[in-house]
């Protein structure tokens, strides 16, 4: 097969940019996600040049959280914006909340904790607003729909935010609130954040239709499920390796289970489909997920520049992805919560 990738080494990525579901804010295809790595495995410097190099490479979509790191992956982004100057309006911040502490009014989707949450993100961002509110479900806790949209309203009546979003939720829930919204003359939600990848397209699946109907868009996250679809992990949890964080039990849960052993058996069969059309494993990985039009980013992280460098390489790769890859992909990794041509 032709490789995909046959193009001189000093060729510089265009990036692409789609519209945030309905809305007119154009968001680059690649976010540059600060959980695990900022303000814990990486130091300040490091994180400086991931953030430098994503900016002059055209991404314009920073994902944060206030529970990213314990508030630290906040602190590190805002120092670095601030630090490097750039114009506010050529750049995107999205700020997930979910939870600020252990304390019940600290976590959950209240009106008190979603008020004091943004305002402590913030503080510790140095901004006077962020772009985006992503408002993240707390696992089996029910949602105040109608508080939510009316604090949200709120928000971008101050000028903290321009959009809010959902993770998490339920496509009733959504439906809910946009039904809330358009009752009160409230503002909806834009866009819904949740993972996807290779080994766990349940999500997209559960949400497609809603999301179709209601013009929503859609940002994905994991696209390397924690470094699994890299292909580092096939033999052996290599040091210092995001799996070896003292935070990451999930991820080596994952890959010492019976089905981790199974998924890392497929991921070797994934990396050799990779290797045929001279990219890599990885760049495939989020390569699949760029294809599907429906996406509007990609959430992705970095710990070193090469990491970033070879992540970013997968905007010039998903368009070229032909039907009989897509084809390949969905065969060799079906899961049980999969469906084909879901999207």
């Amino acid at each position: 097969m032709k490789s995909i990738l046959s193009f001189d080494s000093q060729t510089q990525t265009k990036m692409i940019y789609r519209n945030l579901g309905s809305t007119g804010l154009r968001v680059s295809v690649l976010s540059l996600g600060t959980d695990v790595t900022f303000g814990n495995q990486i130091p300040d410097e490091m994180a400086e040049k991931i953030i430098t190099m994503a900016y002059t490479s055209g991404i314009n979509v920073f994902e944060t959280g206030e529970a990213y790191s314990n508030g630290e992956a906040e602190r590190t982004l805002g120092r670095i914006l601030t630090a490097k100057n750039w114009r506010r309006s050529s750049y995107i911040v999205c700020c997930r909340l979910s939870k600020s502490g252990e304390a019940e009014t600290e976590k959950g989707l209240s009106r008190k904790h979603l008020f004091e949450g943004l305002r402590s993100s913030l503080e510790r961002l140095q901004l006077e607003y962020v772009d985006i509110v992503i408002v993240t479900r707390q696992r089996d806790s029910p949602i105040p729909v109608e508080e939510v949209v009316r604090t949200c309203t709120h928000f971008i009546h101050l000028g903290w935010t321009f959009y809010w979003g959902t993770s998490e939720w339920l496509p009733c829930e959504i439906m809910q609130a946009q039904t809330v919204a358009r009752q009160f003359n409230l503002i909806p939600p834009s866009v819904d954040q949740n993972e996807l990848n290779l080994l766990n397209k349940s999500h997209l699946q559960n949400m497609r239709e809603i999301c179709l109907k209601l013009n929503i868009g859609i940002m994905t996250g994991s696209p390397l499920s924690g470094g699994i679809l890299t292909g580092k992990y096939i033999d052996c949890i290599p040091s210092f390796s995001r799996a070896t964080l003292k935070n990451q039990q999930s991820i080596r849960d994952k890959l010492l289970c019976s089905k981790g052993i199974c998924q890392r058996e497929q991921v070797r069969q994934l990396c050799k489909i990779a290797s045929r059309i001279e990219c890599t494993c990885a760049q495939l990985a989020i390569a699949w997920c760029l294809h599907f039009p429906l996406i509007s980013s990609v959430v992705i992280g970095a710990a070193t520049i090469d990491q970033l460098q070879e992540n970013i390489r997968s905007v010039f790769i998903y368009p070229n992805l032909t039907a009989s890859i897509i084809s390949e992909l969905d065969s060799l990794l079906t899961t049980t919560d999969s469906n084909d041509n879901f999207l």
